[in-house]
């Protein structure tokens, strides 16, 4: 299950390579940099941003040139909202290794987040059409979202649905097909794929807020408030939670 937000969106932190480190620098070195790579990635979950980055740098003192260790520091810039940083760390890290479809998908969705939807776009294709891309559905699924936002929803509901088809209970990809049918007020199309991307990743909170919102325009307006006090009552804090509320004073 893709229930992991990092894991949801399609960004790889760490791998069990050190990637095109030199060669050259001693078996101790390597391991070292492979420690602190790891190091960071468990300060990353745990939102410690700043010591992630410290870590990072710490890996790049005893194998310089890692790839690997770079894709890591643009995922972090990008968490922190540091945007030039970041696609400044994902094109070194493609420098480096050109054929890195991760790292290509990565800069995709800092693109993405930028609403730079269009050159978004050639880095997921860039990914896509790479044969040792292992995960093609992050792709699938970000391109997807690409051409939701700019207006294409058939070939939005195209990308996702070929995600799906490999990954069914793909979170990400099932709440965005949702968001889809929403906008082309299909509620009870919608309110479906809500319900599987809510039920595949019960604390995704947006997808259960939107189960009861697309609940509530189709017309099932008791399924839609017993959906809301659910999330209600489960989180008690949270913009989806407050906008849940505002949603149950409408309903009771």
């Amino acid at each position: 299950m893709r229930c992991n937000i990092i894991k949801v969106i399609g960004l790889v932190f760490l791998s069990n390579l050190i990637g095109c480190a030199h060669f050259f620098e001693s078996a101790q070195d390597q391991e070292k940099a492979k420690v602190y790579l790891q190091l960071a990635a468990d300060q990353f979950s745990q939102k410690e941003f700043g010591k992630a980055t410290s870590s990072v740098h710490q890996s790049l003192r005893f194998v310089p040139d890692q790839p690997l260790a770079y894709n890591q520091l643009g995922i972090i810039y990008m968490e922190t909202k540091r945007y030039a940083k970041s696609e400044e760390a994902f094109k070194k890290a493609l420098q480096l290794q050109p054929n890195f479809p991760e790292v290509d998908n990565n800069l995709g969705v800092l693109l993405n987040r930028q609403e730079k939807y269009r050159e978004a776009m050639s880095y997921f294709q860039k990914a896509l059409d790479n044969e040792q891309y292992s995960t093609p559905e992050n792709a699938l699924t970000n391109m997807g979202y690409s051409f939701f936002k700019t207006g294409d929803n058939l070939k939005a509901k195209t990308f996702h649905q070929k995600a799906l088809e490999m990954t069914p209970q793909f979170c990400l990809a099932n709440k965005n097909m949702g968001d889809v049918y929403a906008k082309e007020k299909n509620f009870d199309k919608a309110a479906e794929y809500f319900k599987k991307a809510a039920t595949t990743c019960p604390l995704y909170q947006e997808s259960q807020y939107k189960l009861g919102l697309a609940l509530m325009k189709a017309g099932q307006k008791s399924m839609a408030k017993t959906q809301l006090e659910k999330l209600v009552d489960r989180y008690k804090q949270g913009p989806y939670v407050e906008r849940s509320q505002e949603v149950l004073k409408y309903l009771n």
